[in-house]
């Protein structure tokens, strides 16, 4: 098998064309291959032999070109796994928003793509059912656990209080969201600001209509002081 030495990160430049959960993934392949410095046969080469089955690069391009072109190609969790397994990666990398779509929604459930991270990480709502579920491991068989922790935390025994550390592990992330998102939330709030200062100034009408001439033009019917109001239909 031949690898190129793995690249810098870079953009990868082309956002799905339809944005949905299968394309994100489909993104979301071509930007680790490309992280790695790998090409579609070695890709493939790899899953193969992670497999016993041999897999064509035409397969690997497949899975690429759905966020290319559209066309819809409906990953499982098998592939997922197998994915993740490859490229060295959990599975919840395959669903990050790609960069840039952040005001997008997604095409199969009409919601926010910023949902996916609620997914991703969960809400503090969701963390005590997620508790229980990882609870269930220790609570079975905590010789079992210990291995599992180990494996999750790279280290050569258990880590005791998991759970205090996947909620540090999530608050971490949220703030790194937050880093990344807050220039543009600023932007926003100052967009605000000035928007309710403005229709405070004038009122509907004369803010609608100073927007709805042209810079240096004179607002026409510009309501002022002392006006009366004039009805939108009067009798004759």
């Amino acid at each position: 098998m031949t690898d190129t030495q793995p690249a810098e990160p870079t953009d990868v430049g082309t956002l799905p064309v339809v944005l949905d959960v299968n394309t994100v993934v489909s993104y979301n392949i071509t930007a680790i291959r490309e992280r790695r410095g790998w090409t579609q046969q070695s890709v493939a080469e790899r899953l193969g032999e992670l497999t016993g089955h041999q897999l064509p690069q035409a397969s690997i391009s497949a899975m690429e070109r759905a966020n290319i072109t559209g066309r819809r190609r409906v990953f499982d969790a098998h592939e997922l796994y197998l994915l993740s397994v490859v490229f060295d990666v959990p599975i919840t990398y395959f669903f990050m928003p790609p960069p840039g779509t952040g005001c997008q929604v997604l095409a199969d459930t009409g919601e926010p793509v910023t949902d996916l991270y609620v997914a991703l990480i969960g809400t503090d709502a969701q963390l005590d059912a997620l508790d229980d579920r990882l609870g269930e491991i220790q609570a079975h068989n905590v010789d079992h656990s210990d291995a599992i922790l180990a494996a999750i935390y790279d280290t050569g025994e258990g880590v005791g209080n998991w759970r205090e550390s996947y909620r540090t592990w999530r608050s971490h992330r949220i703030d790194d969201i937050a880093a990344q998102c807050g220039d543009r939330l600023d932007e926003v709030a100052v967009f605000l600001n000035e928007f309710a200062t403005k229709l405070a100034a004038s009122g509907p009408t004369g803010y609608l209509q100073s927007m709805a001439h042209r810079h240096g033009e004179e607002a026409m019917n510009t309501p002022q002081p002392g006006d009366s109001a004039t009805p939108l239909s009067s009798s004759s």
